[in-house]
């Protein structure tokens, strides 16, 4: 079993039947804050009734569960070690977002569709499919000649070079004066210009001990004209601008 696609009504029902209420409220919450428990109750059926058409649940001890091989689909989304998420701006300047879990039950990428009524959750092969799915997604490119940073900003320098990008060009001037238009530097401005600032996001959360995410590191992700630029050190309050390599994606990817 590679793939498990759900509606929002069968994750709904997945996580009651497992056990996981908290996870359960919180989604009815999010997506059906005003229905009331009848009405939920008819929810469950209907999605009990989906499920069973897709040979994903049976009926067990006087109630309907998941099959056992669906259960990891569910059980990885409560219950992950650390979670990759992963996040880019397409063609039309629309985020598109995919998690990716890495738990005992192996790593599981997980994205929504049809405007998050949909989940897609597939298992991948090995630890090794977070790096491929990582370089396909954010459309990673090597600088195999430079690993090295570039250069290192604060917070506020950072945030300025955004702004330049989005609304200043005048400030990009400056700032490429002020550098004395070095190469690689000229490189990065002029290809974070053409996207007016905009950066894709690579993020590793882990949890505590209340199944709290919190950031344990995280890069920006600039596409570039020759290869991709990241952006380190921000989780430490240092903006190491890089161009991309496997090992700075590994760096962040893995524990």
């Amino acid at each position: 079993m590679k793939q498990f696609t759900i509606s929002i009504e069968e994750l709904l029902f997945c996580f009651y039947s497992e056990g996981f209420f908290e996870q359960g409220m919180a989604l009815k919450q999010a997506y059906f804050p005003e229905i009331e428990d009848e009405q939920l109750g008819a929810l469950f059926e209907a999605a009990c009734r989906s499920l069973l058409a897709k040979d994903a649940a049976e009926y067990r001890n006087h109630q309907y569960r998941l099959k056992d091989e669906y259960c990891p689909f569910i059980h990885v989304l409560n219950d992950a070690d650390y979670t990759v998420k992963l996040s880019k701006f397409d063609e039309q300047g629309k985020e598109q977002n995919v998690s990716c879990h890495v738990s005992k039950f192996g790593t599981y990428s997980h994205e929504l569709l049809f405007d998050e009524q949909v989940h897609s959750i597939k298992k991948m092969d090995s630890s090794d499919g977070l790096l491929s799915k990582t370089s396909e997604f954010l459309n990673v490119i090597d600088a195999e000649d430079n690993k090295e940073s570039i250069i290192t900003l604060t917070s506020t320098e950072f945030e300025l070079l955004l702004e330049g990008a989005s609304d200043t060009p005048t400030y990009l001037k400056e700032f490429l004066v002020k550098y004395e238009h070095q190469e690689d530097i000229t490189r990065f401005v002029n290809d974070l210009a053409s996207r007016k600032g905009k950066m894709d996001t690579l993020m590793r959360l882990v949890y505590d001990k209340d199944n709290s995410p919190e950031v344990a590191d995280m890069a920006f992700v600039l596409p570039g004209s020759r290869h991709t630029w990241l952006v380190t050190g921000i989780t430490q309050n240092e903006f190491s601008i890089v161009p991309a390599n496997k090992d700075v994606v590994k760096g962040i990817l893995f524990c």
